[in-house]
């Protein structure tokens, strides 16, 4: 009797180990994790505050970012599968996808926040109008983060328009991102680049100046409805998944609407990413860059064909094969 009791007893005991076991396993299962790969920097900020806010948890996601320096990285990573999402300028989608690349278009995240600027010791006039202001570039050395990526392809199609000689007037120069992009243009190694938030941010905190020939930020600029990042899918994962995928979607449209609705919000995702030294810095930050990330042009097939207008072929992949449905408004 006492041998069938302590039998059963173990039996029992045998059941409730195996059950919280399992119970362990399809909680993890459960909680599918999202890989991203992304730049710290202004373009991220919408994914911050998804992940800040509890968007990500509260649709049963775990978001798992890598911060790289450049979109060729990401480009890569997003295609190989190492990511599932990435953030990435249109123009250096579209060239990959042309050349054989696959990947899936969740949302916009980031209207035009780019910017051509000089080193102040050129004298170069700062009145004159677009495109005629750029022609002053013939002859000088032009950063960019990598050659190839978004950043030379949209300053490509600008210096175009003031007829310059893309390969023969400027000379390219890779000069990366983040810190490594403001020591360079510090240095003076290189006489111009395209600007973004990041890079003027880290100049003037370096006590760096510059002069700013043309303005790209927000939507009545030369670029017009320009995407400057837009998220992008594995199309393994973006196929295979789409209940995940909707989730993540329905997440980081919230991120976006909190931007625009909570104040707080924009400050404390450029903390998160290290945009200021101290939250005051930040909110300061966030008050003179915060227009492209708020002001975002609409994810329409207008305006994905309007972006092929910075490619060099000046065409766009098909916007219904590569774009996930229903997810900028999930």
């Amino acid at each position: 009797m006492r041998a069938g009791v302590r039998r059963a007893v173990a039996l029992l005991m045998a059941a409730i180990l195996l059950g919280i076991a399992g119970c362990g396993d399809s909680g993890e299962s459960r909680t599918p994790v999202v890989s991203f790969g992304g730049v710290r920097d202004q373009g991220a900020t919408g994914y911050a505050v998804a992940e800040l806010t509890g968007f990500y948890a509260y649709q049963g996601l775990r978001f798992s970012p890598t911060w790289a320096t450049s979109g060729t990285v990401l480009m890569q990573g997003v295609v190989s599968g190492e990511f599932d999402v990435a953030n990435l300028g249109p123009a250096q989608l579209y060239e990959a996808v042309r050349n054989g690349a696959c990947a899936r278009v969740l949302r916009p995240t980031q209207g035009a926040a780019y910017g051509v600027i000089a080193q102040t010791g050129l004298g170069l006039d700062t009145t004159l109008p677009y495109p005629e202001i750029l022609t002053q570039l013939r002859g000088l050395t032009v950063g960019v983060a990598a050659r190839g990526a978004a950043q030379e392809l949209v300053l490509r199609s600008l210096l175009a328009d003031a007829g310059l000689n893309l390969d023969t007037d400027v000379t390219w120069v890779a000069i990366g991102a983040g810190a490594a992009a403001a020591a360079t243009f510090a240095s003076g190694t290189v006489d111009v680049a395209m600007s973004y938030p990041q890079l003027e941010i880290n100049l003037r905190a370096g006590g760096t100046a510059f002069d700013k020939l043309v303005n790209l930020a927000g939507p009545d600029t030369p670029l017009g409805e320009f995407w400057q990042s837009v998220a992008v899918a594995n199309c393994d994962w973006a196929d295979d998944h789409p209940d995940t995928v909707l989730k993540f979607c329905h997440a980081l449209n919230q991120g976006f609407t909190a931007l625009a609705q909570q104040p707080d919000a924009g400050p404390q995702a450029f903390a998160h990413l290290g945009l200021g030294s101290d939250p005051e810095q930040a909110k300061s930050l966030w008050d003179r860059y915060r227009t492209p990330v708020v002001d975002i042009p609409p994810l329409t097939e207008e305006n994905w064909h309007h972006q092929a207008e910075f490619t060099p072929t000046g065409t766009a992949p098909s916007f219904s094969e590569y774009v996930v449905d229903g997810c900028s408004t999930a």
